[in-house]
């Protein structure tokens, strides 16, 4: 079956705080201990940034979402369309 860009492993996946935005700060000093998680872009102020866009697989996110339930939104990062 193939890989979809939504569930194979290298997919990029949207990141941001459920509420606490010191959840992401902490998970944005964590990641570096984790190599199946790669920060690809960083939105927001460069002191606070609000959104992460992290490429992973998808057995490590399970385990993020895990690990942080109710602290971190985490969705896959699907192209924008206007239709």
């Amino acid at each position: 079956m193939p890989v979809s860009a939504t569930t194979g492993p290298g997919s990029r996946y949207i990141v941001r705080a459920a509420g606490d935005d010191g959840a992401l700060a902490r998970f944005l000093d964590s990641i570096g201990a984790d190599p199946a998680l790669h920060v690809l872009e960083t939105i927001g102020p460069a002191a606070a940034p609000h959104t992460l866009v992290v490429e992973a697989d998808p057995a490590a996110i399970d385990q993020l979402r895990q690990r942080t339930l109710n602290q971190l939104m985490i969705e896959p990062d699907r192209p924008l369309s206007l239709f």
